[in-house]
C-alpha cells in the first residue's frame, strides 16, 4: 500500500514538473486589471471632489453665519450708521431779519415780532427766545418777562407740523408772541428791542420797534410786564 502511495507522488510530482511556468500575465486579464484601476481611481477622486466641495461650501455658511451674528463697533472702517443725520442747521443771527408787528389794545402793546429767513437754504428755530428792551439812549428796561403758550394754542389751533421745531425755508417766517403792560416809569420815547436766539445762535435788533410808543404805566407800584412765547410758525409766512 504504501509502495503505490509512493509511486502516486512520484508521479505528481514528474507531471507537475511538465506544467510551464507563467511568466507573462495574459493580455486581457491585464486590461482588465488597468481598467479596473482607473476606474477605482476616477472614483476615489470624484468623491474627494465632492468632499472637499462640501467641506467648503459649509466652512462658508458658517462665515456668513458667524459674520452676521457678529457684533460691528459704531464707527469702525467701512461701517456706516443707519441713523439718518440732521441736515438742516439751527438758524443764526446772520440768516435773519426781525421785525415789529405790535399794537395798542387796552393799555397794553400786543402782537408779534417777526423772524424772516433771508439766507438761500432752510433753517429751523425751537425753544424760547429773550427779548430785551432799551431805552432810546440805550440803557436796559427793566420788566418782568412772564412766559405764554404759543399763540396758535391760545386760538385753540392744532399745533403746527414738526412743531416745536419751526422750520424756515428761505423767505418763510417765524413769530413770537409777545405782550407788554404797565411800562412803569413812563417812558417818553419808544423802546428798542433786541431779540437773543439763545443756544449761542446771536442777537438782532428788531426793525420797527422804534416806531411803537410803550403802554402806559398803570400802577407805578406794579413791574412793567412782558409776556412772551415760543418760536412758531408766522401767520402770514
Amino acid at each position: 500500500m504504501n509502495d503505490d502511495l509512493t509511486k502516486l507522488e512520484n508521479v505528481l510530482r514528474d507531471r507537475a514538473a511538465e506544467v510551464p511556468y507563467l511568466q507573462e500575465v495574459p493580455r486581457k486579464m491585464l486590461v482588465r486589471a488597468r481598467r479596473r484601476v482607473v476606474r477605482n481611481a476616477l472614483s476615489s477622486i470624484v468623491a474627494a471632489g465632492l468632499f472637499v466641495a462640501g467641506v467648503s461650501a459649509g466652512l462658508a455658511s458658517l462665515g456668513t453665519l458667524r459674520s452676521a451674528n457678529r457684533v460691528i463697533p459704531e464707527g469702525s472702517p467701512g461701517v456706516h450708521s443707519s441713523a439718518p443725520a440732521s441736515s438742516t442747521a439751527s438758524c443764526i443771527a446772520a440768516d435773519l431779519r426781525a421785525t415789529a408787528a405790535l399794537g395798542g389794545a387796552a393799555g397794553s402793546e400786543v402782537g408779534s415780532i417777526d423772524l424772516t429767513n433771508l439766507s438761500g437754504g432752510t433753517c429751523t428755530l425751537s425753544g424760547r427766545p429773550i427779548l430785551t428792551l432799551f431805552t432810546s439812549a440805550g440803557h436796559e428796561v427793566s420788566v418782568h418777562v412772564v412766559d405764554v403758550v404759543p399763540q396758535w394754542q391760545a386760538n385753540g389751533a392744532s399745533p403746527p407740523h414738526g412743531w416745536p421745531v419751526v422750520s424756515l425755508r428761505p423767505g418763510a417766517a417765524a413769530a413770537i408772541r409777545v405782550r407788554w403792560t404797565n411800562a412803569c416809569p413812563q417812558l417818553a420815547d419808544p423802546a428798542l428791542w433786541s431779540v437773543d436766539l439763545g443756544d449761542g445762535s446771536g442777537r438782532l435788533d428788531v426793525f420797527g420797534a422804534d416806531t411803537v410808543y410803550p403802554p402806559p404805566c398803570n400802577g407805578a407800584g406794579e413791574p412793567s410786564t412782558l409776556e412772551v412765547g415760543p418760536f412758531e410758525p408766522s401767520a402770514g409766512g
